[in-house]
């Protein structure tokens, strides 16, 4: 169930961000394996770029014709082709919303109708970037560091994952990410 944070923006996915040797874990294939449960529930949203043979340090990976997981090593994951993915995603919505009002027969809420007003560039750059942060990033380093959009508005949010994208920038290709649903 989504959260509605004090900002004004509802939390439905959170992206967890390990370093590669968190608590001095050094092989991943069983927490990854054992991290989801009745309440914590996986969230496939990161495209893998991981062959037949290291899907067991994916987290709850699925197959098809690309392969979709909620999370694993960032250097088995393919970042960019998801933030390209949830990009041409944006922009069909954006169109559908252009013609008729509606996003996934919906109306939109406050958030995402001012995003779309913001125009499809600013539409389709935030959802590129979501994709990877979720609507929180929680940085599980000297503890945990939660980074989250100060507010419901479209440069808050573009902030937000613009921050959250750099500092994921600079991790360790061995840190791990882990994206979940609520």
């Amino acid at each position: 169930m989504p959260i509605a944070m004090p900002c004004g923006v509802m939390v439905r996915t959170i992206t967890f961000w390990y370093p590669a040797d968190h608590l001095g874990i050094d092989d991943w294939t069983v927490p990854l394996a054992t991290y989801f449960d009745d309440e914590i529930q996986p969230h496939r949203r990161l495209l893998a770029a991981a062959p037949r043979s290291a899907w067991s340090l994916l987290a709850a990976p699925r197959s098809g014709r690309r392969m979709w997981c909620a999370g694993g090593p960032l250097n088995l994951l393919d970042l960019a082709g998801t933030g390209a993915i949830a990009g041409e995603e944006a922009r069909s919505r954006f169109q559908l919303w252009t013609s008729t009002g509606t996003v996934r027969g919906r109306r939109p809420g406050p958030a995402e109708a001012d995003l779309l007003r913001a125009g499809e560039q600013t539409y389709v750059a935030y959802h590129s970037l979501r994709r990877v942060v979720g609507d929180v990033l929680v940085v599980m380093r000297n503890g945990w560091l939660p980074q989250q959009p100060a507010a419901g508005t479209p440069d808050a949010l573009i902030a937000f994952v613009q921050r959250a994208t750099g500092l994921l920038a600079q991790a360790n290709p061995n840190d791990v990410l882990i994206t979940v649903a609520i």
